[in-house]
């Protein structure tokens, strides 16, 4: 009986890659808020776009956190990474914390002078003396928490120009 190609066994074996088609759905969402945190990065300091902005920052930090603890990544890290890479991507993590937070407490201060300024307006309707140095105050605590803000801003960006490797270990952990 003669054997048909279709019968005889290969001598070789077929392989599949088995990676992902498409990256994580987590990936488009921090890629998307990131472009829309720099595009925003040029728009004007208003109230309000500066607290869409930290509420941005807060949505791209929930993501990244919610990326950082899928178990293939833990695995890319530990596999890929040497130690150096994942303290700088800690590091950066926690100082967008830290700025996040200064930023929090000082816009929390901002509005608590603003209810206590609103509230000597009401009650010192007569009283200008009262009302000038209650202004002053205000006017001084608003100036300090731009101070502290623009100062967190700085180092946050002086440290992000120092440290061009984070794209590469951010594109090596899509």
């Amino acid at each position: 009986m003669a054997s048909s190609p279709w019968n005889q066994k290969s001598n070789f074996r077929a392989r599949s890659n088995s990676l992902p088609s498409r990256p994580h759905p987590l990936i488009p969402q921090i890629d998307e808020h990131l472009c829309r945190l720099k595009s925003n990065e040029a728009n004007s300091s208003s109230s309000p776009s500066i607290v869409e902005k930290l509420s941005g920052l807060r949505d791209l930090y929930e993501l990244v956190d919610s990326f950082l603890q899928l178990p293939l990544t833990q695995k890319s890290l530990t596999q890929q990474c040497n130690d150096k890479q994942v303290n700088e991507l800690l590091n950066g993590s926690l100082r967008l914390l830290d700025v996040g937070g200064v930023a929090r407490d000082a816009l929390l201060r901002a509005k608590e002078d603003n209810q206590e300024l609103q509230s000597i307006l009401r009650r010192r309707r007569g009283d200008d003396a009262g009302f000038t140095n209650e202004a002053k105050e205000y006017l001084a605590s608003r100036k300090k928490a731009k101070k502290i803000i623009n100062k967190s801003l700085r180092d946050l960006k002086s440290k992000c120009n120092s440290e061009n490797d984070v794209e590469a270990t951010f594109s090596m952990l899509r």
